[in-house]
């Protein structure tokens, strides 16, 4: 393997289209390799060591923080309500205590937010089963499911769901904490960190210029997304990108540190990690 090659993880959700978009395209850096996949996928990469860094849940940092650092002011966080973070149910929320919860097994951080909310915010007790399949079949075996992504996008368009309620996981999260959700981090491994320097520093900078350009998305990036995604449409796509913040403030970072507190609380991790950045200057600190 070529030491001076940055491995970076590509989540493949609409979500992430645009930054990828423009990395590539706009602001590639030399150097840098992309691996495509769903955030569970990527998680468990990186955890492996074959990928150096990547666009990964939130929840990852947290269960390895030893072996992490997070890229400052970057990431993807709730900014508006969702149509891709859905807990469908058969019964309202009020009712869903005792009920069977079908999780995604795509993204360990909506599932973590889902647990959260159900056990910690809202002191339910529930039955919860990892259920791959689509919402009609898995609506079969629980009282209500959590999907995400594309799929949770698809599902919020169909005309078949309206039986169902239908509830954005970020804006209860916000509902009842008063601050914002955040799904992905970049994150980086301490050993990719002490080879990369260079390049990683010429990564976050990249990172700037494609987050001043994501706010007048170029009409090849909006047809290449809508030409595999039937369910969207371009007021559809644009209105989604809205509603996510893909600069983190520092209201994003004390609810990212809320739900790790709330998260080892439930029993989701050992403990409620500090948030050690990586510092293009080349040091690490705290945030």
């Amino acid at each position: 393997m070529n030491d001076q090659s940055l491995r970076v993880g590509e989540i493949s959700f609409t979500n992430c289209e645009n930054i990828f978009y423009y990395l590539k395209n706009r602001y590639c850096p030399p150097g840098i390799s992309y691996q495509r996949g769903a955030p569970a996928v990527l998680n468990r990469m990186l955890r492996n060591g074959e990928l150096d860094l990547s666009l990964s849940s939130s929840i990852e940092y947290a269960s390895e923080p030893g072996q992490y650092l997070v890229l400052p002011g970057f990431g993807i966080g709730s900014k508006g309500e969702l149509p891709s973070i859905r807990l469908f149910s058969r019964i309202p929320l009020d009712a869903l205590d005792g009920s069977r919860i079908g999780l995604t097994d795509e993204s360990a951080t909506t599932v973590a937010l889902c647990r959260v909310i159900l056990g910690k915010l809202l002191g339910y007790t529930n039955n919860f089963l990892t259920i791959a399949s689509n919402l009609e079949s898995a609506m079969e075996q629980v009282d209500a499911m959590v999907l995400i992504g594309d799929k949770g996008l698809e599902a919020d368009s169909h005309a078949d769901t309206e039986d169902l309620f239908s509830y954005d996981l970020s804006m209860l999260w916000q509902q009842y904490t008063g601050l914002p959700f955040v799904f992905a981090l970049w994150i980086l491994r301490k050993d990719a960190a002490a080879r990369l320097g260079g390049l990683l520093t010429g990564f976050w900078r990249a990172l700037g210029g494609v987050h001043r350009d994501i706010a007048l998305p170029d009409d090849e990036l909006i047809e290449q997304v809508l030409a595999t995604r039937p369910f969207l449409n371009r007021e559809s796509l644009l209105a989604y990108w809205n509603t996510l913040a893909y600069r983190l403030s520092p209201r994003h970072m004390e609810g990212l540190r809320l739900f790790y507190r709330l998260s080892a609380e439930e029993g989701l991790l050992e403990s409620a990690p500090e948030i050690e950045l990586f510092d293009p200057a080349g040091q690490s600190s705290v945030a």
